[in-house]
């Protein structure tokens, strides 16, 4: 249920209470009052237009019914200049972006929020709508920026933002660019909205992320590179042979097919061992590096997110430890390979099926040219390991309840007393739980419920 107020400036942190149906009233008859002004002003603004205000009131001046509608007026109206900009349609990361955040602070600025965060989304819009309108050539994935939380919000679910980064840096981004900068957007509200309100508020948001980053994962992957404009050269002169002259090595760049390799490989549950599958893949890239001895390889350990922070961690190790092994065995010298590992810091696949638990159980392989620029390679699925349906995961496991004790034997009118030595029958012992984790073995110390 909605509570009303009068517009009176509140200290920041307090509770939040939505602004009042006057507001909102008075806010439509300004706008009503401007259109109705529009034609009898439209030549004295075509002379000398008005510049838009680039800030919001501050949160101590929004006291009156007047300062909000203004404020809110404002917000449309660089909505509305957006969408007549002629560069919008062309620079598609920019105009996403600019619409989310006005989105984004219309409604916390109704919601009263007393962060600082709906100004701070404002700014950014306004930033992203000037930068259009001055011509400021298109994003690519060299010169996106990296995603910064605003005022009045924190950084939540690392590995959705290094999800965003990584597609930002991919040479396809602008295929993914609308869902890239909606991802941004809701990742920055999610995080002002637990540090306002708490976690119960940010999970809608961080949900709405997950969804736009499987679809801008998958606009990205399946897009095609960009190809690069074929210029016409005039053809050289043959060199004049001379006695002097030595003859420069020439350094072989991979094609675009053989850049078309796995990038990573898989594992069963709580397993740290190399499939024949898993060393196929792993003997392709292998002949990729002793083709190509100017590109090395850093590899990734990962795990799920079931089990303790340790554990899981240990386990990621004894991962990449296994496939660097395998490397080596095929040939790889040891100074071209670096490894890491991170445990479950960094997932990869939402976890709502067995197949989002198996892709999380991963090598991730990131190759690096003599440039330093990484090879973009794809994603391949033939090695995973799904876990059987014993060793499944409970999504929603049910309480247990002990089984009620039998009442104590009382001695009735004219009915005997049990035998003294009279013993009740052995129960049978229960079997041991099934592990069902990515975890470690009994004995070690359980992870507390989350």
């Amino acid at each position: 249920m909605n509570r009303l107020r009068t517009p009176v400036a509140a200290p920041a942190g307090a509770p939040r209470t939505p602004r009042s149906v006057a507001t909102a009233l008075a806010a439509a008859f300004t706008l009503l009052a401007w259109a109705f002004a529009a034609p009898a002003h439209a030549a004295a603004r075509s002379h000398a237009a008005a510049p838009l205000p680039r800030a919001l009131h501050r949160l101590s001046g929004q006291s009156s019914d007047e300062v909000i509608a203004a404020d809110l007026a404002a917000i449309d109206a660089w909505g509305t200049a957006l969408d007549t900009l002629p560069g919008a349609a062309k620079d598609s990361w920019r105009t996403a972006s600019a619409r989310a955040w006005l989105s984004v602070a219309r409604t916390e600025y109704l919601d009263n929020d007393r962060t600082g965060f709906p100004q701070a989304a404002f700014e950014r819009a306004v930033s992203l709508v000037a930068q259009i309108e001055s011509g400021t050539a298109p994003l690519t994935y060299q010169t996106v920026p990296s995603a910064l939380p605003p005022r009045g919000s924190i950084r939540v679910a690392d590995s959705l933002y290094a999800e965003l980064e990584r597609l930002k840096r991919d040479p396809r981004f602008p295929c993914g660019a609308e869902e890239l900068a909606k991802l941004e957007t809701e990742l920055a509200w999610a995080g002002n909205e637990q540090l306002d309100l708490g976690t119960c508020k940010s999970s809608p948001h961080l949900a709405e992320a997950r969804t736009l980053a499987l679809l801008a994962r998958q606009k990205v992957e399946s897009c095609s590179p960009p190809q690069l404009a074929m210029r016409h050269t005039p053809p050289r002169p043959k060199p004049i042979a001379r006695s002097d002259t030595v003859e420069v090595p020439r350094i072989d760049v991979p094609t675009v097919e053989e850049l078309q390799i796995p990038r990573s490989v898989h594992f069963a549950l709580d397993k740290s061992e190399i499939t024949p599958l898993s060393r196929q893949v792993i003997a392709g890239i292998a002949a990729l590096l002793d083709k190509y001895p100017t590109i090395t390889v850093r590899l990734e350990g990962h795990a799920d997110s079931r089990g303790n922070a340790a554990y899981n961690l240990e386990l990621s190790k004894r991962r990449v430890l296994a496939a660097r092994a395998v490397f080596q065995e095929l040939g790889v010298d040891s100074t071209r390979i670096t490894f890491n590992y991170k445990g479950k810091s960094e997932l990869f696949a939402v976890e709502d099926t067995k197949r989002g638990f198996a892709l999380n159980r991963r090598v991730e392989m990131v190759f690096v040219d003599a440039g330093g620029r990484d090879i973009k390679a794809t994603q391949q699925e033939r090695d995973i390991q799904l876990e059987s349906d014993r060793h499944a995961p409970a999504l929603a496991p049910a309480s247990r309840r002990a089984a009620p004790r039998p009442p104590l034997h009382k001695a009735a009118a004219g009915l005997p007393r049990p035998a003294a030595h009279t013993r009740p029958a052995p129960s049978r012992p229960r079997p041991a739980p099934t592990a069902s984790k990515d975890a470690p073995p009994p004995g070690s110390a359980p992870e507390a419920p989350h």
